[in-house]
């Protein structure tokens, strides 16, 4: 893998006050996320876990009774929610799809906002997906290894957009929160 600790120039003058982390599932979105956020004294969200409350139900059973198109609606009006709601400096978790989505660019295209991909090898992401599940496994797509990481070689050309990638392999979630609240200084 090659260093992927890497950063874009910022869109304005003024520190952002809010992050987004990306990455697939498994890259620790929410650990890091919660780590960054109790580090930087900031609020956190979990934008899957703010979903799931708001529709009583969890993500797999929306895709199961709804879908994925209606799933990833309701995806977006949540996420454009949180964007601007936020009234003090927050830490966000997206969900894995969440950054992909077309419809979802704009709301990480605010001044305020500091995108983060967290990257990891596709083969560490499918163990860690794996290594949670016994009876039940919360990410379904970790299930079938060959289509883990299709949808991972699909999806990392748009996550690698972000402002900032952080190679996080053999990191603690202290350490990536660390890396990450350098970048905002």
């Amino acid at each position: 893998m090659q260093d992927l600790s890497t950063s874009r120039k910022p869109r304005s003058g003024a520190p952002p006050s809010i992050v987004v982390l990306t990455g697939f599932m498994g890259s620790g979105k929410t650990t890091v996320g919660r780590a960054l956020a109790e580090f930087l004294r900031w609020e956190f969200v979990d934008l899957d876990e703010r979903i799931e409350r708001q529709a009583r139900m969890t993500v797999r059973e929306i895709f199961a009774a709804h879908g994925e198109e209606e799933f990833r609606r309701i995806e977006h009006l949540a996420l454009r929610a949180v964007v601007s709601g936020c009234s003090r400096p927050t830490v966000i978790a997206l969900g894995g799809g969440t950054f992909v989505q077309a419809m979802n660019e704009s709301a990480m295209r605010d001044d305020r906002v500091l995108s983060v991909f967290l990257e990891l090898p596709v083969d560490e992401l499918l163990r860690r997906c794996n290594d949670c599940a016994e009876d039940y496994n919360p990410r379904p797509l970790a299930e079938n290894a060959e289509e883990f990481r299709r949808l991972y070689e699909e999806r990392l050309p748009s996550y690698r957009t972000a402002t900032v990638t952080i190679d996080t392999s053999g990191k603690q979630p202290d350490e990536v929160a660390k890396e990450i609240a350098k970048r905002l200084e």
